[in-house]
């Protein structure tokens, strides 16, 4: 099984998104995969953001990349983030580091892990 962290990310509306940091091997770089499931749109939507392949060093990287997405999909539609979960606990990033990033991108927002 590859490893990977899944953050999940709810809006004030009927959208959430899965986020997954993944890293196939210790010596591979970071990957992201960003999935939105859209209730607010008709028909309602779910799918994976298109993502050119890119790879990243750290972990922070991968997750500063996938939360500037989400953001990005947010405004368009004018929704706001209201929380971000880790519901298996945290593999690569830390609940302080990816509180870092959160704070970072003007986020004012509680990381949260193992909440349902």
């Amino acid at each position: 099984m590859i490893p990977l962290q899944e953050i999940v990310v709810h809006t004030d509306k009927n959208a959430f998104f899965q986020v997954h940091l993944v890293k196939p091997t210790d010596a591979a770089p970071f990957s992201i995969e960003v999935f939105v499931d859209d209730s607010e749109l008709s028909p309602p939507f779910r799918s994976k953001l298109p993502l050119p392949p890119q790879q990243f060093t750290c972990a922070t990287d991968a997750f500063e990349h996938a939360l500037t997405l989400v953001m990005e999909y947010s405004a368009k539609h004018g929704y706001s983030i209201t929380l971000i979960n880790n519901p298996c606990n945290c593999e690569f990033l830390s609940e302080q580091e990816q509180q870092a990033v959160v704070e970072k991108a003007g986020l004012s927002l509680q990381v949260q892990v193992n909440e349902s």
